[in-house]
């Protein structure tokens, strides 16, 4: 959440380049409602409970948190025909990319 809190603060830089922040969540609807909460309200936050987009970009860690299945912290970059441009999968909470470093990604993809 405190990715979202950054993306909020940022929330005019990405607008600038027409950019749509998304959040996706496996949490069920009220877990998706504290995330859009964490985000000021300012951004879609889509609930997942079933694991279905999760899995369709294949960012499931299977039995991650002992017996359950948790999503991969992933940013992914999709342009405005659907086309995934890149994505980074994070390690652990601190190697979660900055909005300024996700901002300066979009700018170099969007400048070629």
């Amino acid at each position: 959440m405190r990715q979202l809190r950054e993306f909020a603060q940022h929330k005019a830089g990405f607008d600038q380049l027409h950019v749509r922040v998304i959040g996706i969540s496996v949490d069920d609807q009220a877990g998706a409602q504290k995330a859009y909460r964490a985000g000021n309200q300012q951004f879609t936050i889509v609930s997942d409970e079933g694991a279905k987009v999760i899995r369709q970009y294949g960012l499931l860690h299977e039995k991650g948190a002992g017996s359950s299945d948790i999503a991969l912290r992933t940013t992914l970059y999709i342009d405005a025909d659907g086309k995934e441009v890149w994505r980074r999968v994070s390690e652990a909470v601190p190697d979660i990319p900055t909005a300024d470093e996700i901002l300066g990604r979009i700018k170099a993809s969007q400048s070629k």
